[in-house]
């Protein structure tokens, strides 16, 4: 049977519908805009995969539920046009547009990529098509299968020793490992006392002011107990204070670079409490609607057009006080900054929150709004502040040397904080601004209050990619799924906005610890994902690389098998001061299915 006639010479496929429909909208009869509607060919879910013995070759599969869409598609085809490959510009992108090739059985199509979904952006690409990276493909299959090696071999090992239903991943364990030893600092820790010293002095105009200690004969100095601040009350005694030090100074504070794929995670976690999963489906919504450039990413720097918009906006809306002379350019550090993306910032920066509102609803508004205040403010002049400083000292008292200290902060112009926001607070210095050196203030009486130190804070979401990505472990487009994933396996729970470990998600961590070190090294983590950038740039190839994880990965499992006993896995600890009743033996704490 004759294939029927399409109207249009131009099929241009992407992975979601909603991307999809922005397209549509910028490309004339010509074309037809489908979508695969996310990955159509995976590894398959209840086998390895993986053809270890001839090269470590993956055998793909159809997803279930995508052979009607790849039939759809075959069928959308012009038989004498072009095919445009339209997926998102990274790894993974650029893997489904080979997988789509593959499965439509595609000769020679055109491989577009833009970093964001604009009517000139999108033209510009269709009319300037390249190929599909091979390299970028390679790297994304040797994470593919190196992830499905590690966690399907090392899964099996825990099943058998722990119990079935639980699963170790490349970097989802690493990132569990940061979070158990967290807690396990925390319950090492030892609160040590300290005090909080201060004294309340009256200046001539009887104004009142609390000056805290800060040194004794030139060392800081904070007293440790209740009776050191009984003996420091003593020797101070009624002395009144002399003034012995005035410094005045101008800081400027410089704006933030607009923001990358962690940082926003990280911002909308601390400002409006989302988990990273969220930031990103709405960051995606964001971007499928044409408002954002490209959500994952690693780059801080932004296009001359932008910032050239930028620069407009911040002259029309604020003044030229505001405006540098010259435009900022960032460049990145990021440890492992790959694909040339920009940052993210809007694609028109005359859309306000008020029209996302409208469209897409409140989320959607304020992580907009987080993207545009970073972008503008990034262009702005920095923020000026006088730092005024004054230190004290007791009068009648020369030996030994103790010196309080008071001070603030006044903003003298607010410069990129004016659309930013946030910062300190005004301070009123007018008080101390009038105080000079060798001026002498009457005792009024001392504040005293005991404290302890604190044990370092548990993670939250938005610190615990700010570890990850200063680890160099995953990539952006990782982040929000390792937190899922180690949250939904019952790894860890929340507290508030805290990350803790469960017992089970311990006892996991304690079994690779003790028996696939690498796996949960933080370097050797690092390490594989510069590996697999190499891949990308044609400076490593598959196979070697394959082989380095692989055999080592098989000793260990195998080392493991033969000498960890599972009733050696389960137990989490010592329980403290608890005797056997029947053989007087030290008790230990296991954790079963249902609890310890």
């Amino acid at each position: 049977m004759a294939k029927k006639k399409l109207s249009y010479k131009n099929l241009l496929i992407v992975e979601s519908p909603a991307k999809a429909k922005t397209i549509n909208k910028y490309l004339g009869k010509d074309f037809k805009v489908k979508a695969t509607v996310g990955h159509i060919r995976d590894l398959p879910k209840s086998d390895l995969g993986v053809d270890i013995e001839n090269g470590y070759e993956p055998e793909f599969t159809t997803i279930y539920g995508k052979a009607k869409i790849i039939k759809e598609l075959k069928k959308a085809v012009p038989k004498d046009g072009n095919v445009y490959l339209a997926m998102d510009p990274d790894r993974e992108g650029e893997a489904i547009a080979w997988h789509v090739k593959e499965a439509l059985d595609l000769k020679d199509p055109k491989r577009v990529t833009f970093n964001e979904i604009t009517k000139d952006a999108v033209q510009k690409a269709v009319g300037n098509p390249g190929k599909i990276d091979d390299d970028l493909v390679e790297a994304q299959k040797a994470r593919r299968v190196l992830d499905r090696l590690v966690g399907y071999k090392v899964t099996e090992l825990i099943w058998k020793k722990i119990w079935y239903g639980l699963s170790a991943g490349r970097v989802q364990s690493p990132a569990l490992r940061l979070i158990v030893e967290k807690e396990e600092e925390r319950e090492a820790f030892n609160p040590e006392e300290y005090w909080k010293f201060s004294v309340i002095v009256k200046d001539e105009k009887k104004n009142e002011l609390e000056a805290e200690l800060k040194s004794k004969d030139g060392k800081k100095y904070v007293p440790s107990t209740g009776k050191e601040v009984e003996e420091l009350e003593k020797t101070l005694g009624d002395s009144d204070y002399k003034v012995v030090e005035v410094a005045e100074k101008e800081v400027n504070r410089r704006p933030y670079p607009p923001l990358t794929t962690s940082k926003m995670q990280q911002s909308a976690n601390i400002v409006f409490g989302f988990t990273s999963k969220r930031t990103m489906s709405i960051a995606q919504a964001l971007y499928q609607a044409g408002y954002i450039t490209y959500m994952r990413t690693d780059s801080i720097s932004m296009s001359s057009k932008a910032i050239k918009e930028i620069r407009s906006l911040i002259s029309k809306e604020y003044g030229e006080k505001y405006l540098p002379k010259k435009p900022i350019y960032y460049k990145t550090k990021s440890k492992g900054a790959q694909e040339a993306h920009e940052a993210i910032r809007p694609t028109d920066f005359s859309i306000d929150k008020a029209q996302i509102q409208k469209e897409l609803g409140s989320a959607y508004a304020k992580l907009y709004d987080l993207i545009w205040r970073r972008a503008v403010s990034s262009q702005m002049n920095p923020k000026k502040a006088k730092v005024l400083t004054v230190k004290i000292s007791p009068k009648d008292v020369s030996k030994p040397k103790y010196i309080f200290s008071l001070g603030g902060e006044m903003i003298l112009f607010d410069g990129f904080r004016k659309v930013l926001g946030g910062g300190k607070a005004q301070e009123d210095l007018a008080q101390i601004s009038q105080i000079k050196e060798g001026d002498e203030l009457k005792k009024v009486k001392f504040i005293k209050e005991q404290k302890f130190t604190q044990p370092p804070a548990r993670y939250t979401e938005a610190s615990l990619v700010k570890a990850l990505e200063k680890l160099g472990i995953g990539r952006p487009s990782t982040y929000a799924t390792i937190i899922s994933t180690i949250q939904s396996r019952g790894y860890v729970t929340k507290e508030g906005k805290s990350l803790l470990p469960t017992d089970i998600g311990r006892v996991v961590t304690n079994f690779l610890r003790n028996n696939f070190e690498r796996l949960v090294d933080y370097e050797y983590t690092a390490k594989v994902e510069e590996q697999l950038d190499s891949i990308s740039a044609d400076e490593v190839q598959y196979v070697p690389f394959m082989e380095s994880q692989y055999k080592p990965l098989l000793e260990e499992i195998k080392k493991a098998d033969k000498e960890v006993e599972k009733e050696d896995v389960v137990i989490l600890g010592k329980a403290e001061g608890e005797k056997c009743p029947e053989c007087g033996g030290e008790m230990v704490i296991r954790v079963g299915r249902y609890g310890k």
